[in-house]
């Protein structure tokens, strides 16, 4: 397996476990808004010191680059709370994974380099394996369209994100870039805390512990993701093996569920089973595009 590959590996499982802090910490009585904001800010801070690496090379008349990334960051990290706070992490974190196809499209259309036909296989594996886990929840009624819907939008707006990253951040100078689009996400942040006028921004109470937890988690694996994305030419690839963090999301549940206070697993009965039945598509799809990217390791090899 290609070494870069384990990047998005591991974020995948670290952003499993920043979902379901999350998703505690509402259910413990955070309110959405703080730990929106609260991820937003950990997400800015995170990244800053990536701005001092390359401070003087950055190309200024080009900062709207990172700029634009960020805004499409901070429209979907909202839509995936949205999302989170209405449906179950099991679902939606497995249907973020749809992302890969929008990645795969993505770089067509701005880079124009075809991805190989096996990764296009296993990205659109990749979708069914993802609906077949959401067959169980057919008759979930409004609700379920709802977060479904609110989870492919913010799919499709973190793709767009993803394929931003890969596209620019090499010439701008990858370091600041991840630095100024993370802290443009942010300054949307403070911006639409201060429209909403100035609530208590910081959490309070019992799950005011799993909301820092979630946000730091989601800050650490989403710089581990752009630093794969910015230095290693392969967006389609590393989105691939990163929609594996649905198939982390089911273990930990089944296995973690009663100590992390989610029963998932337990509630939704049948409906839990197809989505642990849309895992071994997920795996199928992985395996086929780590077997891909070696493929083409090897050819280039001398």
């Amino acid at each position: 397996m290609p070494i870069y590959l384990l990047l998005p590996f591991s974020a995948a499982i670290v952003y499993a476990l920043g979902s379901i802090s999350i998703k505690r910490a509402l259910g413990d009585g955070v309110v959405v808004g703080q730990s929106f904001h609260l991820s937003n800010l950990v997400l800015g801070l995170v990244f800053l010191p990536l701005l001092f690496s390359g401070l003087s090379g950055i190309d200024w008349a080009s900062v709207w680059k990172p700029i634009v990334m960020g805004t499409a960051f901070f429209v979907g990290h909202w839509l995936t709370f949205g999302a989170i706070r209405r449906g179950d992490v099991s679902l939606v974190t497995p249907l973020m994974g749809t992302k890969v196809v929008f990645v795969a499209i993505g770089v067509v259309v701005l880079s124009g380099e075809t991805p190989s036909g096996p990764l296009w296989i296993a990205a659109f594996l990749t979708t069914f394996g993802i609906f077949v886990m959401g067959l169980g929840e057919l008759k979930g009624g409004s609700r379920l369209v709802f977060t479904i819907g609110v989870t492919l939008a913010s799919a499709l707006v973190f793709g767009i994100s993803d394929v931003l990253v890969a596209t620019w951040a090499g010439r701008f100078g990858a370091m600041p870039f991840l630095a100024i689009g993370s802290g443009t996400v942010a300054i949307w942040s403070l911006l639409m805390w201060l429209c909403q006028g100035r609530p208590v921004f910081f959490p309070k109470g019992a799950g005011s512990g799993w909301a820092w937890s979630g946000a730091l988690f989601i800050a650490v694996q989403a710089m581990v993701m752009g630093i794969g994305l910015a230095f290693f030419d392969d967006a389609t690839g590393i989105n691939i093996v990163y929609a594996s963090r649905g198939l982390w999301v089911i273990a930990i549940v089944v296995i973690f569920g009663k100590w992390l206070g989610n029963r998932e697993h337990r509630d939704q009965g049948r409906g839990f089973l197809w989505r642990v039945a849309g895992t071994f598509l997920l795996s199928v799809a992985i395996v086929i595009a780590v077997m891909d990217r070696a493929r083409v390791l090897a050819a280039l090899a001398p």
